[in-house]
C-alpha cells in the first residue's frame, strides 16, 4: 500500500506538468489561430484601408492605352534595371491607377505621369501579418497554411463530434449556466457560418501549401525548379533574352482587349523582362460573373496576341486554382459580400473565445488550476486588436518602421500582464479561502 501511494505521489508532479505542458500549447495553438482570423477580417476591406491611408494621390476613374504606355515609360525611367513592371488599372471601388517595378511602386495621374510614391505601411503591415505571421514569406507561409489545416479538421471533426447540432441550431439556453451559454454560444455560431469557416479554412491551407508542395515536388520531379511545378496552371515564361529593346507596346495591347473583349476588364498589366528583346505582356482581365482571379492574356513584346493560359477554360485544376485568391478574401459582390466576410470572421472570432472559455470551465470544475492561463488568454483577446489600433495610430505619427516589433512585444506584455492578474487572483483566493476555514 505504501509503494502504491509512493507511485502516485511520484507520477503527480509529472501529470501537473504533462496538464501545464498540454495547457501551454493549446494556448499557443489558440493564439495564432486568433491573430490569423483577426488579421483576415480586417485584411478584407484592405483596398479601403490603402484609400484611408494614402495620401496625395490621383483618383483615376479610367487609365487609357495611351497613359498606359506613359506610365510603364515613366516608371523605368524610376527602375530602369527592373526586370518585372507592373500596373494596376483602376477598378469599380478602387479608383487609383498603381505602376510598380521590382523597386518602385507610385501612383500615377489620368495621362500616366508619376504622381507620389505608394505609401501605406500599416495596410502592407497587416497583409504580412495575416500572410506570414510576420514571418519570413516562405516559413511564414507554411506556419498559417498549417494553421487553415488545424481549423479545417477543427470545423469538419466539431461538426461529426455533435450529431445533434444541426437540429438543435436556433436552440440557445440564456437562462443556464456560463457553461451551457458558451456550449451554445459556440455550437450554435459554428453552425451557422460553417460554410464560411470550412471554406475559408480550405482555401488559406491551399493557398499557403501549395508553395511548399511545389517545392517539394520541384525537388524531386524538375532539378529544384519549382516554378515547372505552377506552369501546368499558371503557364510558363518564354525564353530569357536580355538583349536591349524597345519597351513592348502596351498601348496596342490595350486596344486589342478593348475591341475583341470589350467586356472584360482588364485590372493588371504585366510586362517580364521590359526594355529587351524576351520581354513579354501579360493582361489580367475579370471574367463577368466569374469566381476566377483573371484570366492572363499573353502578348509579345510587339502586342501580337499569342494565348490565354486558361484560366477561365482551362482545365478545372486551372480554374479552381485561379478561383481560391476570390473565395478566401471575399473579393466577389462589391462592399456587401465584404461586409458579409467581415461579420463571419467576427463569428469565428467569438467561436475560438468561446470554445477556449469552455476549456477553462471545464478545467476549473475538474480542480485544475488554470487561474493564470486564463488570464493570458484574455490578455491575447484584448491585447491583439489593441495593439493593431496601437499600430494604427503610431503610423499616424509619419513612423512606419518596427510595426511588427510593436505588435507581437505588445502582445507579449499583455499575455505576461494576464499572468500576473492570474496569480494574484489566485492568491486572492486562496486567502479567501484560508479566511473562511479560520
Amino acid at each position: 500500500m505504501a509503494r502504491d501511494d509512493a507511485k502516485l505521489q511520484a507520477t503527480q508532479p509529472l501529470a501537473k506538468k504533462a496538464l501545464a505542458g498540454h495547457s501551454v500549447v493549446g494556448l499557443v495553438i489558440s493564439t495564432v489561430l486568433y491573430v490569423i482570423v483577426l488579421s483576415g477580417m480586417l485584411s478584407v476591406f484592405k483596398d479601403e484601408f490603402q484609400l484611408i491611408e494614402q495620401v496625395g494621390e490621383p483618383e483615376v476613374g479610367f487609365l487609357s492605352p495611351v497613359a498606359a504606355q506613359n506610365a510603364a515609360l515613366n516608371a523605368m525611367l524610376l527602375d530602369p534595371e527592373t526586370r518585372h513592371l507592373y500596373i494596376h488599372m483602376p477598378v469599380d471601388g478602387n479608383p487609383r491607377a498603381i505602376v510598380e517595378t521590382d523597386n518602385k511602386e507610385t501612383y500615377v495621374s489620368a495621362n500616366g505621369d508619376i504622381a507620389v510614391t505608394a505609401h501605406v505601411p500599416w495596410t502592407d503591415f497587416l497583409i504580412d501579418l495575416h500572410y506570414y505571421l510576420n514571418l519570413p514569406s516562405s516559413f511564414g507561409m507554411q506556419v498559417v497554411a498549417i494553421f487553415g489545416v488545424f481549423l479545417f479538421l477543427m470545423s469538419i471533426t466539431g461538426l461529426l463530434a455533435h450529431p445533434n447540432i444541426f437540429r438543435d441550431a436556433f436552440t440557445f439556453r440564456g437562462n443556464k449556466s456560463e457553461q451551457v451559454k458558451q456550449v451554445d454560444l459556440h455550437n450554435r455560431l459554428s453552425v451557422w457560418t460553417a460554410p464560411f469557416h470550412i471554406s475559408n479554412a480550405l482555401t488559406g491551407a491551399m493557398i499557403g501549401l501549395a508553395s511548399f508542395s511545389a517545392l517539394a515536388i520541384g525537388t524531386l520531379k524538375y532539378d529544384g525548379n519549382a516554378e515547372a511545378v505552377f506552369e501546368p496552371v499558371f503557364g510558363s515564361e518564354p525564353a530569357v533574352e536580355l538583349t536591349p529593346a524597345p519597351l513592348a507596346n502596351i498601348e496596342r495591347v490595350l486596344n486589342y482587349m478593348a475591341d475583341v473583349h470589350p467586356e472584360k476588364q482588364p485590372v493588371y498589366v504585366i510586362l517580364h523582362d521590359p526594355g529587351t528583346k524576351g520581354q513579354y505582356l501579360q493582361i489580367m482581365a475579370e471574367h463577368p460573373d466569374r469566381l476566377i482571379y483573371a484570366e492572363k492574356y499573353n502578348f509579345n513584346g510587339a502586342g501580337d496576341f499569342i494565348d490565354t493560359v486558361g484560366s477561365a477554360d482551362g482545365t478545372v485544376g486551372q480554374q479552381v486554382a485561379d478561383s481560391v485568391y476570390k473565395i478566401h478574401f471575399g473579393s466577389f459582390g462589391g462592399m456587401p459580400v465584404k461586409l458579409a466576410f467581415g461579420i463571419f470572421g467576427f463569428c469565428l472570432l467569438i467561436i475560438i473565445t468561446a470554445g477556449m472559455k469552455l476549456y477553462f470551465i471545464k478545467q476549473r470544475a475538474g480542480g485544475k488550476d488554470l487561474l493564470a492561463y486564463e488570464a493570458a488568454w484574455s490578455g491575447i483577446v484584448w491585447g491583439a486588436p489593441a495593439m493593431l489600433v496601437l499600430t494604427a495610430l503610431y503610423t499616424l505619427t509619419g513612423l512606419t518602421t518596427g510595426l511588427s516589433m510593436l505588435f507581437w512585444i505588445g502582445i507579449g506584455l499583455s499575455v505576461l500582464g494576464g499572468i500576473v492578474r492570474g496569480r494574484k487572483s489566485r492568491l486572492e483566493l486562496a486567502q479567501n479561502v484560508a479566511d473562511e476555514l479560520a
